[in-house]
């Protein structure tokens, strides 16, 4: 018992602790949060300080496994609770995003053509939980892999690769991709709106939630948060017969009741719930990263992998560009939107930078928003087809 409780108070601090030295040191900033909690629990849990007894070690396990099954259905309605699609802009955004979605489904069934084979028998599972990783983000990735059953050990393999890659597809926008896109598409944008550049890249996002009407309003988005949850697993109890959960209802059930939630003024003006419930998915990172066995991973397999990621990642944004010329969407809105659904809405200001056009900005994160919301719609839908493939 005090084991447990010692493991819990480790999992909700470490996150805290990873995020002050990532904004204090320039190596961990570049590496980021995610990457740095998954080494931090992978090497947790390969150190030997575990136990390694079978009943002690399968105890362990469902502890782990009781706490990562709670954190994402806790942490998708806080996340959803931000959303204001009010300040979607229509036109070439909408068709930016729409371009995005088809780019990244495209390259997603191309690569599953080729390296299903070699992806082994959760290649269907990986092809739907990376499609909803490259349209929404990592909340999609855990809340796909709660839904479809990812192994432990494929889904700390799908998070590593896809931050390697993520990382280069990154210096390649910033080292020219941005001037690429421009000669093919031709031009940057008009500009539209005037954006404060600092309000997207707030270093710490989570100053202030301990102030009396932050916390007020974090226990509103706790309790909102629980409500759905709440509904959820009774729809998905339903669902599920036989006294089971059907986890595919589950995350569906919460993501359009947090959806249709947005719809109240006061909801949207929760202004802390998208970083509570990002703070839950740094925890269920950890917390994952602390079940892989390193000794039970297939690293020639994990090569694969990490190509049937780049060939999305790239294959999308060659493929967005294309088809921005096509459709004359200008070169910076067609790369924020790949960027934007690749990476999340957090790496938009980066890219905004780069290309010295702020004005892009409400864009990639409207598109990135927007591809968090449907990001399990599809990537259900993906399995299905890869699945019937």
């Amino acid at each position: 018992m005090l084991g447990n409780i010692l493991l819990l108070i480790f999992y909700f601090t470490a996150p805290a602790g990873i995020l002050f030295i990532c904004r204090k040191t320039k190596v961990f900033n570049k590496i980021g949060p995610v990457l740095t909690l998954y080494l931090l629990g992978v090497l947790v849990a390969n150190i030997g300080i575990f136990p390694t007894e079978a009943v002690a070690h399968d105890k362990l396990m469902k502890f782990q496994n009781s706490i990562s099954e709670v954190l994402v259905p806790l942490a998708l309605p806080m996340m959803l609770f931000g959303c204001n699609f009010k300040r979607f802009s229509l036109g070439k955004s909408m068709g930016a995003f729409a371009l995005g979605v088809l780019s990244v489904v495209a390259f997603v069934l191309a690569g599953y053509f080729v390296f299903q084979n070699q992806l082994g028998n959760e290649g269907a599972i990986m092809g739907a939980t990376l499609t909803g990783q490259y349209l929404g983000g990592a909340a999609n990735l855990a809340a796909i892999k709660q839904m479809l059953g990812l192994s432990t050990e494929n889904f700390v393999i799908l998070s590593t690769c896809n931050l390697i890659v993520s990382f280069f597809y990154l210096m390649f926008l910033m080292g020219g991709g941005v001037k690429l896109a421009r000669i093919i598409v031709g031009g940057r944008g008009n500009k539209e709106q005037n954006v404060n550049l600092e309000e997207y890249t707030e270093d710490n996002p989570y100053r202030g939630f301990g102030k009396k009407e932050s916390l007020i309003q974090l226990g509103k988005v706790l309790f909102a948060s629980v409500i759905v949850m709440g509904i959820s697993v009774y729809i998905g109890t339903l669902c599920g017969g036989g006294g089971g959960i059907s986890m595919i209802a589950l995350i569906l059930s919460i993501t359009t009741l947090s959806l249709l939630l947005t719809s109240w003024k006061e909801v949207r003006s929760w202004d802390k719930s998208y970083d509570a419930g990002m703070y839950l998915i740094y925890v269920f990172c950890l917390v994952m990263a602390t079940m892989a066995d390193l000794s039970t991973i297939n690293w020639s397999q994990s090569l694969y992998i990490l190509i049937f990621q780049a060939v999305i990642i790239f294959g999308s944004l060659a493929l967005i560009v294309l088809l921005a010329k096509l459709f004359r969407i200008d070169a910076d809105t067609a790369v924020i939107t790949s960027n934007t659904l690749i990476n999340s809405p957090i790496c938009v200001p980066m890219i905004a930078a780069t290309m010295r056009n702020k004005d892009v900005i409400v864009t990639g994160i409207t598109n990135g928003l927007a591809g968090y919301a449907v990001g399990n719609y599809i990537g259900f839908l993906m399995f299905n087809l890869l699945a019937w493939i």
